[in-house]
Order: C-alpha cells, then sequence, then structure tokens
C-alpha cells in the first residue's frame, strides 16, 4: 500500500547541487512507493507553517527535511507534539540533529534509515521562539554562530566557527539569574549559558554529556572564561571528557529554566540565531517528537561495531 510522506526542503542550504538532492530523495520514494508532497522553503516561512498546513490536509506517514538546522528546528516546532515521525535528511553546516542521533551524513545512508530504520520518541525543548531539539545557547556560543562568514561556511564548513569564536574570546562577562522549577538557585557573571536536551555541537564535540533526550529533564550548564587560556583549558578537559571539579562550569537541572541577564545578548536555538533577549524561559515537552534512528544494523555499518547508538567512539583521555 502507498504510504503518503510530506519533504520540506531548502533548496539554497548549505549542501551542493540542489537539484540532483531533490532528485535522490525523489528516486528512493518512487522505489519505496511513496506518494510525496513536496514543499520548498522560502525567506518568509523555514518550513513551520508549510508543514503545519500540510499536516492539516494531509494523512501523512512521516515528514522528511532536507535542509540545514534552521530547516530541521521548523519541522520539530511543526510536529512537537504529534505521532508523525521526522527523517532528517542532513544537507546544512553543521546538521546537528543527524550529528546526536549518528543519522549518516550520506544521502542514501540517511535515506535508508528514513526508510528502514527505527522510531523513537524523544523531548522536545519548548521557548517563545519555537521549539528545538539540541540546545539553546546564550552568549559566547550564540555571537561565534551570528559572526560566522557565510562564504566561509561555504568553503571550510563548520571550521568557520573556529575562526568566528577567536573574535569573542576576550568578550566581557554578563551578570545572569537563573530560576530552575520557579525556585532562584543561581546567580552570577558568566560568559556563555547552556541550555541542552542533546549534548553534542558542531564538530561532534560532547559538550553536555549527562544531556538525555528520553529523561524529560534539561541539562543546564553555566561557562565563565574570559581569557584565552580560561577558554583553552574549557575545551580540553571537555575534549579529554573531564568535566568535574571545574570552577569555569556549573551544572543544573531541571524541567524549567529560566535565564535573566543585565544586558540583551544573542540567543542562539539548534544552530540558528534568534536574534537578542535579556530574558530566556525554556520548559521541556517530554517524549513530544517520534525521530527516525538507525537500527542497530545499519548503526554498525556507519559507525563500526562496538559503539553503542548515540555516542561517540570511547577515546583515553591524553
Amino acid at each position: 500500500m502507498s504510504r503518503s510522506v510530506a519533504v520540506i526542503f531548502n533548496p539554497v542550504t548549505g549542501a551542493k547541487d540542489p537539484a540532483g538532492r531533490r532528485g535522490k530523495v525523489e528516486e528512493a520514494l518512487e522505489k519505496a512507493r511513496m506518494s510525496a508532497v513536496w514543499l520548498e522553503t522560502t525567506e518568509e516561512d523555514a518550513g513551520e507553517r508549510m508543514l503545519k498546513e500540510a499536516l492539516s490536509e494531509n494523512d501523512l506517514d512521516m515528514v522528511l527535511v532536507s535542509g540545514g538546522d534552521g530547516t530541521v528546528m521548523a519541522c520539530v516546532s511543526a510536529l512537537a507534539g504529534t505521532q508523525v515521525p521526522l527523517a532528517v535528511l542532513p544537507g546544512g553546516t553543521g546538521n546537528l540533529l543527524a550529528l546526536n542521533l549518528d543519522i549518516p551524513l550520506d544521502l542514501d545512508a540517511a535515506m535508508d534509515v528514513a526508510l528502514n530504520g527505527e522510531r523513537r520518541r524523544i523531548d522536545v525543548c519548548h521557548t517563545r521562539q519555537g521549539c528545538y531539539a539540541i540546545m539553546a545557547r546564550v552568549g559566547f556560543d550564540a555571537a561565534m554562530l551570528r559572526d560566522a562568514n557565510p562564504r566561509l561556511k561555504t568553503r571550510i564548513g563548520a571550521l568557520a566557527y573556529f575562526f568566528s569564536a577567536l573574535k569573542h574570546l576576550r568578550d566581557e562577562a554578563v551578570n545572569y539569574e537563573i530560576t530552575l522549577d520557579g525556585q532562584q538557585v543561581a546567580s552570577g557573571s558568566a560568559h556563555c549559558i547552556l541550555i541542552g536536551n542533546l549534548g553534542r555541537l558542531q564538530g561532534g564535540l560532547e559538550v553536555i554529556p549527562a544531556a538525555d533526550p528520553h529523561d524529560g529533564v534539561l541539562d543546564v550548564a553555566v561557562i565563565r572564561a574570559g581569557t584565552i587560556a580560561s577558554w583553552f583549558l574549557v575545551v580540553l578537559r571537555v575534549l579529554r571528557g573531564r568535566r568535574e571539579g571545574d570552577a569555569r562550569v556549573q551544572t543544573f537541572r531541571a524541567k524549567m529554566v529560566k535565564v535573566t541577564t543585565n544586558r540583551v545578548l544573542p540567543v542562539e536555538l539548534d544552530g540558528d540565531v534568534f536574534g537578542e533577549t535579556d530574558e530566556l524561559t525554556v520548559e521541556v515537552m517530554p517524549a513530544a517528537l517520534t525521530v527516525c534512528v538507525p537500527s542497530r544494523s545499519q548503526h554498525d555499518r556507519n559507525q563500526g561495531p562496538g559503539v553503542e547508538p548515540g555516542k561517540e567512539p570511547s577515546r583515553r583521555p591524553a
């Protein structure tokens, strides 16, 4: 029996040859006998509004998203609270959700996961700016993403964020207050605040290892590192897997997190910057989204045996 899917397609994302990308998806869907509703994103609609309309007008079995992190986030916002599975076909620079769920970057392999992989319910994070699945970042990280050179991103990919980060290593700290589940628990000064549901960022860097998208809880990290030496030590400890006992990093857990700051800062959700604010409230929506993830056999083909799904290969600390 024919199944119906919607394809949210971003024709101007970082990946090259959008016509070839679309052709491969169409061919795979035809082989699987799946009829598709094709929806191309625009500057006015990153995909959320058009997908909500498609959901109301069609009995969809699945949604495939082919685009960058902003397109994926738009689909997460539209699908949160529904039973329709989301399949990610990576096409951007960061590809954060694919990275965190071990979805291969190769289009053919990602299509195989969409059509033949497993389905899993994960938590979603709700803000007034929209829903996200991975992480909200306030301060340094958001400024780094905002100021990354678009042409450089096209040429060298995620490495462009490194050069943008260099411009913000000595940014002034901000005064903050954090309220967890209605109780104010922390205040001080910081350069970066992370509110995570999943823990990996660009390049596979796992900054919040305790983040679990199935536990119904948000993980918060507050970082104070205003010198080049301090940032180097923070990154080094992250790379080595040593995060405890570092006075530069505080961690918290809650179902609802409110962050207020003494000045406006850039805010980023799942790789996209959403302007500036001095207040951000995030609430977890437990098991709100169904995602297509690799089966054990697909994961072993792509990552190699002996690596747990959703985990990086183990590395011995230097």
